[in-house]
């Protein structure tokens, strides 16, 4: 598409995703979210949770997951939407809206092909300012972080910024630790731990929030399974009632770490010299990172994805995207976005689905490893391409 087709595609995307934003969202993310921004405006931790009945989820409200920065935005949208959720869960989408248009202007900057894929794709509509998880907002901080690694100090304060709105780009750092070399690498890493510890702490030793989830949140990473990642086969074995916990408990998620170490012992091993070295070992310490977690969510994929575009220069394939799509309509994470819409909608989906269950459990199962196989048979084109590169 040439450059006036793509702009011209920005009105019609922005009006789409306002739309999405206003009408859809996550039912009980936006109830975890309003719970944690209303808890900040009176001046309680957003990570203890709260009660707040409503027709499809229990009363009872976890605390948020992300780190700092976002509960302290959506507390923002809280005040000025003076509590009514319908209204916060529009007004909390505004970052992320932003940050559609901003990464298709990054990528056209770069002449990556498919710039458009960040405007109009249904993949990344749905799961950014239609479900209202910020994970595109820190993919794109964190890409940026990437981008601009020369310029250290700015490099590390992005990846810091992205990490305290949702750690997403932790398995970037290995990539850009060994691409700056042993002493410049060390000083890049203790920068982004001191700055990363400063913006996380200073909400907790300014404003006395509470930290109770905190520590379990870690250990939550070991040991829960689901979503896209295969592990979801627990729901089918073990039911609802488990809670999405593993069997094996943290035991389970000790091969994702021996995973992480293996995979920064090859990046610093190979020490990519080049930037093309450089994304491809970020693209690796991201997939490591996150889809060999026992847990995986459908939008925290959208920073491998966004890594495969730069690799690639093109935009991921129909295939790929649509078969996230594909899980998470068998999720139920698709109808659920009509929550602010249809309050009732997550007993009127069960009712629907009863007679189906196990059904569902094993097809979402199945979608999972059609994702898994042509995700991995992408990433083997990233390495293909790029061996041919240096090889010519």
């Amino acid at each position: 598409m040439g450059r006036w087709g793509a702009k011209s595609l920005i009105p019609l995307s922005l009006t789409l995703q306002a739309s999405l934003g206003i009408l859809l969202g996550h039912g009980y993310d936006l109830l975890v979210g309003y719970v944690a921004a209303r808890n900040t405006v009176h001046g309680l931790s957003p990570y203890i949770g709260g009660h707040l009945p409503n027709p499809s989820y229990p009363p009872e409200i976890q605390g948020i997951g992300e780190t700092p920065l976002w509960p302290l935005y959506l507390s923002l949208s809280y005040t000025a939407s003076g509590g009514d959720l319908f209204t916060f869960n529009a007004v909390s989408k505004i970052p992320i809206l932003v940050s559609c248009l901003t990464t298709y202007a990054l990528a056209s900057r770069l002449g990556v092909g498919g710039a458009s894929f960040y405007l109009l794709n249904p993949y990344v509509l749905l799961t950014s300012v239609a479900w209202g998880k910020p994970d595109l907002l820190a993919s794109l901080a964190a890409v940026a972080a990437l981008l601009l690694v020369e310029r250290r100090h700015l490099s590390a304060l992005l990846l810091a910024v992205s990490l305290n709105i949702k750690p997403l780009g932790l398995g970037l750092v290995p990539a850009i630790a060994s691409y700056l070399g042993a002493r410049r690498g060390a000083e890049y890493v203790a920068e982004l731990l001191l700055l990363s510890t400063a913006i996380f702490a200073a909400p907790f030793l300014l404003l006395g929030w509470e930290a109770p989830t905190t520590p379990q949140g870690l250990s939550n990473w070991l040991s829960d399974v689901g979503g896209i990642s295969p592990t979801n086969l627990i729901d089918y074995l073990y039911g609802w009632d488990w809670g999405r916990r593993s069997p094996l408990g943290p035991l389970i998620g000790f091969f994702w770490l021996a995973a992480l170490g293996l995979s920064a012992l090859a990046v610093s091993l190979r020490r990519p010299s080049s930037t093309s070295g450089l994304m491809q070992c970020s693209l690796l310490g991201s997939t490591v990172f996150i889809l060999l977690r026992p847990s995986v969510s459908e939008q925290n994929l959208i920073l491998p994805l966004m890594l495969l575009h730069l690799n690639l220069r093109s935009p991921p394939r129909m295939r790929l995207w649509a078969s996230i799509l594909l899980f998470a309509a068998l999720n139920l994470s698709i109808p659920q976005l009509l929550y602010p819409v249809n309050p009732e909608i997550v007993p009127d989906i069960y009712r629907f689905t009863a007679g189906i269950e196990s059904s569902r459990l094993l097809a979402r199962f199945g979608a999972s490893i059609l994702f898994y196989s042509i995700y991995f048979s992408e990433l083997f084109r990233v390495i293909g391409v790029c061996g041919s590169s240096r090889r010519g």
